[in-house]
C-alpha cells in the first residue's frame, strides 16, 4: 500500500532578487508571494520552473544587450502573448489593457466615435456602407459609398478599414477631421466624437414580408431584435427572412433570440475536454407561427452558426446562401486586475441534432451562391439574387 504521506507534491519556487538580479531555485511547499523585491512563485513542474528561468535571463539580456532602451512591461506583455498565440488557436488571445478596453466595446456595442459603419475592397480602400442614425456621421451628412482618404491629414486611403476605425475612434466629445471621396469631389469635415451605442438589427417589410438583419451580436442585440420583430408582427406579415450573412457572431445572445422564435426547444450544448455537457435551450411560452427563411454565407460564423443551426435542425426554418464560417468553439472572456484581460477556447458546441461545425460549417438547404456584383455591397433588394430567392421559399414559389 502506497504511503499516502510521501505523496506531498513536488513545488518549485522561483525567488528573484530583482535588486542584485539573482534568480534562485529552491524546492518547497508553498503559495505565491510577492516580499518586497522577491518574488516566490509555484508552479507546476521542474520544466516551468526552468522555461520560467531561460524567460527571465533572456529578459535581463535584453535589457543589457539591445541597442535601444526597452521597456519592461512591453517585454512581459509580448512573452504572454506568445505563449497564448503558441496555442495554435487564433481565437486564444491576451489583451493590455487599452485591448481589453476596445475588444469589450465590441461586445456591449458601446464605442466612442461618429457612427460610422464601413467596409473595405482589395486594396485596402476603405468605404462607408452607411453612418448610423442620429450620429455624428449621419448629422455631418456621410454617404453610403463615400470613400474615408484621410484622418486629421493622414492619408489612409488603403490601410484597410481596421486601421481607419481605430484612427476615427476617440474619447467623446473630441474632434477628428474627415477627408472623404466621393465621385471626384474631395470632402473634408470635422466632427465631434460622441457616445454610440452600436444599432446590431435593422428590419423593414418587403412585399407583406419581414426582413430583419443581424448584423452581429452585443449585449443588446436580443432586446433590439424582439423590438423590432413585434413591429413587424403589428403590419400583419405572413413570412421573415432572417439576414445573418457576415455576421461574425459575438457574445451568447443566440439563445435569447431563439427564445423568441423556437418555443421551448434545445439550441445548442456545449462540451469541454473533460466531456461535461451544457445544454442551452430557449424557454420561450410559443414558438413563432411563420415560415421563416435564415440568410447565410461564409461570413456567418459563431453566435451566427448556433442560430442557424438550430432554426435548420429544429425544421422552424429554411437557411439559403452558401456554407456557413464554421466557428464551433467557445471562448471564456476572464479580466484581470491590471485592466487587462485574456479569451481562452474551453470547449466545442453542437447543434442540437448533434453536429459539430468547427472547420465545417453548416450546409444551406438552399445553395445560392452571391454574384459578383453583390460583392461590392452597394445593391439592392431586387439584386440581391439571395434575398429574392427566400422571399420565393417563403411564398411558396421555390
Amino acid at each position: 500500500m502506497e504511503n499516502k504521506s510521501k505523496k506531498t507534491k513536488l513545488i518549485v519556487v522561483i525567488v528573484v532578487l530583482i535588486i542584485t538580479n539573482i534568480i534562485t531555485f529552491t524546492v518547497a511547499t508553498t503559495g505565491n508571494y510577492l516580499i518586497g523585491n522577491k518574488l516566490i512563485v509555484t508552479v507546476d513542474s521542474s520544466e516551468t520552473a526552468a522555461g520560467i528561468k531561460k524567460l527571465l535571463a533572456l529578459k535581463e539580456q535584453i535589457g543589457l544587450e539591445y541597442y535601444k532602451d526597452v521597456d519592461n512591461t512591453t517585454l512581459i506583455d509580448g512573452a504572454i502573448k506568445g505563449m497564448f498565440d503558441s496555442l495554435g488557436d487564433p481565437y486564444s488571445s491576451y489583451f493590455t489593457s487599452e485591448e481589453f478596453k476596445k475588444y469589450m466595446e465590441s461586445a456591449t456595442g458601446v464605442y466612442e466615435g461618429i457612427g460610422v459603419v464601413v467596409t473595405e475592397d482589395d486594396q485596402g480602400v476603405t468605404y462607408v456602407i452607411a453612418p448610423q442614425k442620429g450620429t455624428p456621421a449621419d448629422q455631418a451628412g456621410i454617404k453610403t459609398g463615400d470613400k474615408i482618404i484621410k484622418v486629421d491629414g493622414e492619408d489612409v486611403s488603403t490601410i484597410g478599414s481596421d486601421a481607419v476605425v481605430a484612427k476615427v475612434k476617440g474619447p467623446a466629445d473630441t474632434t477628428v477631421n474627415i477627408t472623404l471621396l466621393r465621385g471626384e469631389e474631395v470632402i473634408d469635415m470635422q466632427l465631434v466624437r460622441k457616445t454610440i451605442e452600436a444599432k446590431t438589427v435593422e428590419s423593414r417589410v418587403i412585399g407583406d414580408k419581414g426582413y430583419i438583419q443581424i448584423s452581429e451580436f452585443t449585449d443588446k442585440t436580443a432586446d433590439d431584435f424582439e423590438a423590432q420583430l413585434s413591429e413587424l408582427l403589428a403590419q400583419n406579415i405572413t413570412g421573415l427572412v432572417i439576414d445573418l450573412r457576415s455576421n461574425p457572431g459575438g457574445v451568447k445572445e443566440a439563445v435569447e433570440i431563439a427564445d423568441r422564435i423556437l418555443g421551448e426547444t434545445m439550441v445548442v450544448y456545449t462540451v469541454d475536454k473533460n466531456g461535461n455537457k451544457t445544454e442551452y435551450t430557449s424557454d420561450g411560452e410559443e414558438q413563432l407561427s411563420l415560415p421563416m427563411v435564415v440568410l447565410v454565407d461564409g461570413g456567418s460564423a459563431s453566435s451566427a452558426e448556433i442560430l442557424a443551426g438550430a432554426l435548420q435542425d429544429t425544421g422552424a426554418a429554411q437557411l439559403v446562401g452558401t456554407k456557413t464560417f464554421g466557428k464551433g468553439i467557445v471562448q471564456e472572456i476572464i479580466s484581470l486586475t491590471d485592466g487587462g484581460g485574456f479569451k481562452v477556447t474551453n470547449s466545442e458546441y453542437f447543434t442540437p441534432n448533434g453536429n459539430n461545425i468547427h472547420e465545417k460549417g453548416i450546409e444551406p438547404n438552399i445553395v445560392i451562391e452571391a454574384t459578383d456584383f453583390m460583392k461590392n455591397n452597394f445593391f439592392t433588394d431586387e439584386e440581391d439574387v439571395q434575398l429574392q430567392k427566400a422571399l420565393q421559399v417563403l411564398s411558396g414559389t421555390n
